[in-house]
């Protein structure tokens, strides 16, 4: 229907055309402004209203996106640490040997920082942070010696400024400490 439509339209078109051609008094005689005009309108109705009603009959379809492409993930220096951190101050069954791999890390970073700042054997570091002498934090030597213990007082500031767990406020003023002796010239 709708190429019959249009061959319909296109052959009177044609010949309209090549009867003007033939008898040009005919042109003269049509005011083609005002049918060309009509014409135009006619056949931009007509093709407004196929278009309405063959959109009406066509069925919705959506498309679906492809997931985005995902970033590796590169470690970064200090993840494993943050996770040792976060089971270390849950109640988990890997509590207890998670403060311990933070006590020998954070250990480990002290004695390297006490042998560059003060130029002695590592024997010589041990012993200082066993004492308690490589820091003027008494939160900071407690937490990495057994010997040194918090007096009363000291404890119990720490628990009241402790606004979550006091492991982690140990861990932190430790690693303070450390980046404190690593500042030192």
């Amino acid at each position: 229907m709708k190429l019959r439509l249009s061959a319909i339209l296109g052959a009177v078109a044609v010949l309209v055309g090549l009867l003007v051609l033939v008898w040009e008094d005919l042109a003269t005689a049509i005011s083609l402004e005002w049918a060309l005009v009509l014409l135009v309108a006619i056949i931009a109705g007509v093709q407004t209203l196929r278009f309405v009603q063959e959109r009406r009959s066509t069925p919705l379809r959506a498309t679906e996106t492809r997931d985005p492409e995902q970033r590796y993930a590169a470690p970064t220096p200090g993840d494993d640490a943050d996770e040792t951190l976060g089971t270390a101050s849950g109640w988990s069954a890997r509590r207890r040997r998670s403060r311990g791999q933070l006590r020998e890390r954070v250990g480990q970073a002290a004695m390297a920082a006490v042998v560059n700042a003060t130029g002695c054997r590592q024997e010589e570091a041990a012993r200082r942070i066993e004492s308690g002498e490589w820091t003027d934090d008494p939160v900071a030597a407690a937490f990495l010696s057994e010997r040194v213990s918090l007096t009363a007082r000291e404890r119990l500031r720490l628990v009241l400024g402790s606004p979550g767990s006091q492991f982690l406020t140990q861990v932190d003023r430790a690693v303070k400490a450390v980046e404190r002796l690593t500042e030192e010239p």
